[in-house]
């Protein structure tokens, strides 16, 4: 169908626009904080950019183990209920950046196995869901305002994150803590799905 029609379909299905509300929701919440993880691994944890790029290498190598469990997950029991425990697991991980320090780095650590856990579920299953919900006709009318949620979720959980930072007694620690009761707040409302 022409594109107008596609996005009038999903523009009108109320329950889609409810899932659209909490996709727009979770990467508000993520987005808070999230600008602020390298500058708080590298001046509060005392990583070095080395560092930084080895967590990154920790917590990609370890979605390549998750993904499949979560897989299987979602085969059985269906793409919410990926959703909602990758999404609890998501909404904790903030709670290992701020426990690390430099002299107690371990928690930043194990948060790349946290980010792997909840990264490779979320991703895949909330795209997955958007398409579980949109009728094949107007697949891409859905899958456009998915994308749109999304992009404006983060982007405006940004600039909250940016307003916040000025706040608190370090430009890091408001804004993600922030991020934290957010991501839970969204994470309990994803049970529903």
């Amino acid at each position: 169908p022409p594109p107008q029609a596609a996005l009038r379909a999903a523009l009108g299905d109320r329950a889609y626009r409810n899932y659209l509300g909490l996709v727009f929701l979770w990467y508000g919440a993520v987005m808070v904080g999230g600008p602020f993880v390298v500058p708080y691994f590298v001046k509060v944890g005392g990583f070095s950019m080395t560092q930084v790029g080895l967590w990154t290498l920790i917590s990609a190598t370890s979605g390549l183990l998750f993904g499949p469990l979560w897989g299987r997950l979602a085969d059985r029991a269906g793409h919410g209920v990926v959703v909602f425990r990758a999404g609890m697991v998501g909404a904790a991980m903030p709670l290992l950046w701020l426990l690390g320090t430099a002299a107690f780095p371990w928690p930043i650590w194990l948060s790349a196995v946290a980010d792997a856990l909840a990264w490779s579920g979320l991703g895949t299953a909330l795209v997955n869901a958007a398409l579980a919900r949109a009728p094949e006709e107007a697949r891409n009318g859905y899958l456009a305002l998915f994308w749109l949620a999304m992009g404006l979720g983060g982007l405006t959980g940004s600039l909250l994150g940016g307003g916040l930072a000025s706040l608190g007694p370090s430009s890091y620690h408001l804004p993600i803590l922030a991020s934290m009761g957010l991501r839970l707040l969204v994470a309990l409302r994803f049970r529903g799905l």
